[in-house]
């Protein structure tokens, strides 16, 4: 996980738990209560044990609006359409040329 002090830290595994990543969709619901960051997957070295993974995304439609709910103080997000994000993330993320 990239760090609030902009440093990856290992996500030790703890018996019994889950990691939940955080997503800019939640960030934005929520008006940065819970925050998205930056995440990697490194296996383990041989010999180190195993690592299980079981991504899900659950993703608003693409014509949903997203804005910060009222719960959460002064909105710090204007309201965006989903598909907008998902094109504009996609277009960062991948040499789509």
């Amino acid at each position: 996980v990239y760090g609030a002090k902009g440093e990856w830290v290992r996500a030790e595994p703890v018996e019994n738990y889950l990691i939940v990543n955080i997503g800019d969709m939640l960030s934005r619901w929520t008006n940065d209560e819970y925050k998205s960051t930056l995440h990697r997957v490194i296996s383990p070295e041989m010999g180190e044990g195993e690592r299980i993974s079981i991504p899900f995304f659950f993703e608003p439609n693409y014509d949903a609006v997203i804005s910060p709910l009222d719960t959460h103080g002064d909105p710090k997000f204007k309201p965006i359409r989903y598909g907008d994000h998902l094109l504009a993330k996609v277009t960062n993320n991948f040499d789509l040329s």
